[in-house]
């Protein structure tokens, strides 16, 4: 009884959703994967946000294990999350997807809160989305009800980044994601932001 399973997968895919087709977005359907694990300490059927990214696997498997990552890991262990000690082990997520096009597109995740920046097509598609997660766990845009019979969603489900109610949210998220591409030394930057 010393062995633990862990089920995962690299990415989702969009299979429709947003209009589009395989991995190529930062929406959650694409960017959110599995992690399930079962082995000793481990309540079954628990389940915590721990804001996981894959990197973060090797750093888990070797505390499960007793040992040391390798010096160039850089993943955190997740075991803290896994045995109920604590909900996170990181409290923001960052997200890049560049394609074909560069910078292409960039993404941070705080809370229930998540910022897109759009800069593709050489320049000619730049725009920026916010979602409040809580309110709008699937990334609706007000598109996808225009034509469906449906009443009028809540306009928290939709794409708050022109909302002026949320100018403030949109500045923080934004600020956040700098720090975070400064952090981790992304050679581009968006069109709205300083120039390295």
């Amino acid at each position: 009884d010393n062995t633990y399973i862990i089920y995962t997968a690299d990415h989702g895919m969009a299979i429709g959703r947003h209009g589009l087709q395989g991995k190529q977005n930062l929406y959650e359907h694409t960017w959110r994967v599995p992690f399930v694990v079962k082995g000793p300490g481990i309540k079954p059927g628990s389940r915590a946000q721990g804001n996981v990214y894959l990197l973060d696997t090797l750093a888990t498997l070797c505390s499960l294990a007793g040992i040391q990552p390798p010096a160039t890991n850089e993943g955190i262990s997740l075991e803290p999350v896994l045995k109920g000690r604590t909900q996170t082990v990181r409290e923001t997520l960052y997200g890049v997807y560049s394609g074909g096009t560069k910078p292409g597109m960039r993404s941070v995740r705080h809370g229930d809160w998540k910022l897109i920046k759009y800069d593709v097509m050489d320049g000619s598609v730049r725009k920026t989305q916010l979602f409040n997660l809580k309110e709008n766990p699937h990334e609706f845009l007000r598109e996808h009800h225009a034509l469906r019979p449906f009443p009028e969603p809540s306009p928290m489900v939709f794409n708050l980044a022109e909302s002026p109610k949320y100018a403030a949210k949109r500045k923080e998220l934004e600020a956040l994601l700098l720090r975070e591409m400064n952090r981790l030394n992304d050679p581009f930057r968006l069109w709205d932001q300083p120039q390295k």
